[in-house]
């Protein structure tokens, strides 16, 4: 017959599994819907010979004493976390155009001012920001954790199923989950599935609570498997995407800026791919970038041109040209009108060749600067998703027509693979798309811009991380960058959601998930491309439209949405107009700020502004807290904070007077 004590311990596993399935009913609706009902496959909670609850598997027991285990390991945590911090770099004076940049250097001047380079041990305080745990086992080390501390953000993540259905027979999350909605935060909970969509759980997670979160995050691993070791690798490798990428108010009101000015100027914008005929979609199509890998692909384009499609990247165009290549299509992606300059470079040097700037056919974000455009042939248009003149159009799309593609940055060659795979073509080459480089003398093709002396400072923005290296396609590996990784990481995933699309990875350099490698020299020959010309022009013709857009109705638009982001912004700014004391009140004010942030993101009708404000918010806000945990000395840390916060404030003021007096005007930079 059963020990009496052990039917007890079971009834109450019962008891806890029924509370955890009512609390996740409440909470977190779709993990209950997951394990209502779940029967475990070989793994499970069970009472072990010492009479303890312990997880079996695999045939046998996994702890010894699972609940001493638990607190021996958030001891050793609390001793010694593993954390990732928000870090900044800044530009020297004389290269600031923007106010943002100058006012984050004076915070961080402060700072320095104040206290050395030493860090308090954050994990000391009573109140923790955020905490990923990997691997959740019985659980016993999360309410061990709790009780310790209080944890605003928690993301659990357990790979396997039957583990998470065996802790919720063991711990109660009711009361965990309730402590951290209490605090302004979220019980966030990742059940199986890769090591990659662990990551892009995370990034949800820290875009919907704020990105202030970053500034200290811990990071809690409970226990060894293959998943647990390739999350953690994964993160150390590619965590620093959650770093940067957010924008800020002043692109935003250039990017404003520089949609009306183009759609003033008759230029149209591309359609969805479904409501594009595209006859010549199979046909090849050439994306050809900057990088090193380009000079020994110079033969095979000059000896191929007639056949292919050319599609030119940003500054690859000069390096083209020079070898007397014309790319049918041109791509532009950046914003600012310091790259003007280089466009005049390129005219310079073909005064006395056949081609011309007036001869290409360019498409470009619609946040590109409209002087650089007006030197092309009949500039055309691409909706950039996640931007505030992006959302403009998007706005006043009424029919839907217009495609806005994912993953259309950082890089020139995300935004080229966006336009091809959005006008339907299905089988891409990659050339020069390198997207990082095995020697820093040679970081692009000799025949680019930044090799030309007049540009020398262009080689000051394209030196890699000596330690940051990643499997090449042609090579072991090659030292890249956090952009040039970030466009890697975004053309996997631009390729992962149109899986019909065939790419061919021809460049010597970064490995890119889901393009097949292949020398150039060891494609097939192209088959004649009778008509090139035509067939493009009537694809490009039948793929752009403006018919719904007129300037006076987008310049009312924004106009009209004056006020609107007068009043959000003031609503933001009340949260840290009060009394904030130390970093606990900053954390809340910045909680706060973030939700209601969200909830603008959440309705249409406040998208144009919540992507004209989000960015400043998120940069300046992981940036203040961040220098705030230096701060040993209460008295040190409040007048820091009050500082940082009143030249934000100061700097939201300026915003606004820039938008309402410049958002038709030229470019300031």
């Amino acid at each position: 017959m059963e020990d009496q004590s052990i039917i007890i311990q079971k009834m109450l596993m019962q008891a806890t599994l029924a509370a955890n399935l009512d609390a996740l009913k409440v909470y977190i609706p779709d993990i209950y819907e997951e394990f209502k009902s779940y029967q475990p496959q070989s793994s499970g909670a069970a009472i072990d010979e010492n009479g303890q609850i312990n997880l079996f598997n695999n045939d046998a027991f996994v702890y010894e004493d699972a609940k001493e285990f638990a607190k021996q390991q958030v001891a050793l945590f609390i001793k010694d976390p593993a954390m990732m911090t928000y870090t900044l770099d800044h530009q020297e004076d004389k290269d600031i155009y923007f106010d943002h940049a100058h006012i984050l250097k004076k915070i961080s001047h402060k700072r320095k001012n104040d206290v050395k380079e030493t860090l308090k041990r954050p994990i000391d305080e009573d109140k923790i920001d955020c905490v990923c745990m990997i691997g959740a086992g019985l659980g016993y080390q999360i309410e061990e954790l709790f009780n310790q501390k209080n944890i605003i953000n928690f993301f659990l993540c357990e790979p396997s199923k039957d583990v998470f259905y065996a802790m919720l027979h063991c711990i109660e999350l009711r009361g965990i989950i309730e402590g951290c909605i209490s605090l302004g935060g979220t019980f966030t909970v990742r059940i199986g599935g890769s090591s990659a969509g662990i990551i892009n759980a995370i990034s949800n997670m820290l875009h919907q609570q704020g990105h202030f979160n970053l500034s200290r995050m811990f990071f809690f691993r409970h226990y060894l498997s293959d998943t647990t070791t390739d999350t953690i690798k994964l993160i150390r490798e590619i965590g620093h995407r959650w770093t940067a990428g957010w924008g800020f108010m002043e692109d935003e009101i250039i990017s404003i800026t520089h949609t009306l000015t183009n759609i003033q100027s008759g230029y149209k914008i591309c359609k969805k791919e479904h409501l594009n005929n595209n006859k010549i979609a199979t046909k090849p199509v050439f994306i050809v970038a900057n990088g090193p890998s380009f000079d020994t692909s110079v033969e095979f384009l000059q000896k191929n041109s007639d056949n292919i499609i050319i599609v030119s990247c940003g500054t690859g165009l000069k390096a083209l040209l020079k070898n007397n290549i014309k790319p049918d299509i041109h791509i532009e992606m950046e914003r600012t009108a310091s790259l003007l300059p280089y466009i005049e470079v390129i005219e310079k040097q073909q005064e006395d060749k056949d081609i011309k700037l007036k001869d290409i056919q360019i498409i470009a974000l619609n946040t590109v600067y409209p002087k650089l455009l007006s030197r092309f042939k009949t500039p055309l248009l691409l909706t950039k998703l996640n931007d505030a003149g992006g959302k403009l159009i998007q706005q006043y799309d009424t029919l839907n027509m217009y495609a806005a593609p994912d993953y259309s940055n950082p890089t020139v060659s995300n935004t080229a693979l966006a336009v091809v795979t959005s006008l339907g073509f299905k089988n891409l080459y990659l050339v020069g798309v390198d997207l990082g480089y095995k020697s820093s003398e040679h970081h692009h093709s000799k025949d680019s811009i930044y090799y030309d002396e007049v540009f020398n400072d262009f080689n000051d923005t394209v030196k890699a991380d000596e330690n940051m290296k990643v499997e090449g396609n042609f090579c072991d590996s090659v030292y890249t960058t956090d952009i040039l990784d970030m466009s890697r990481a975004n053309i996997e995933m631009l390729l992962q959601s149109n899986v019909e699309v065939t790419v061919s990875n021809c460049s010597d350099g970064a490995k890119i998930a889901g393009c097949t490698p292949v020398p150039l020299t060891e494609l097939n020959s192209f088959s004649k491309f009778t008509d090139k010309t035509l067939l493009l022009e009537e694809l490009l013709a039948s793929s752009f439209d403006n018919k719904q857009f007129t300037v006076k109705k987008l310049d009312r638009a924004i106009s009209n949405s004056f006020q609107e982001v007068k009043v959000i912004l003031e609503e933001l700014m009340k949260f840290i107009n009060g009394k904030i004391e130390n970093r606990n009140d900053l954390s809340e004010a910045f909680h706060l700020q973030n939700k209601l942030l969200m909830k603008l993101k959440s309705r249409d009708e406040y998208k144009v502004s919540y992507w004209l404000m989000q960015g400043t918010f998120r940069y300046f806000q992981a940036y203040i807290m961040t220098n705030s945990y230096y701060y040993d000395d209460p008295i040190e840390q409040k007048e820091f904070i009050t500082f940082s916060l009143k030249e934000l404030r100061g700097h939201i003021n300026s915003l606004y007077k820039e938008l309402v007096l410049t958002y038709n005007k030229p470019s300031k930079a």
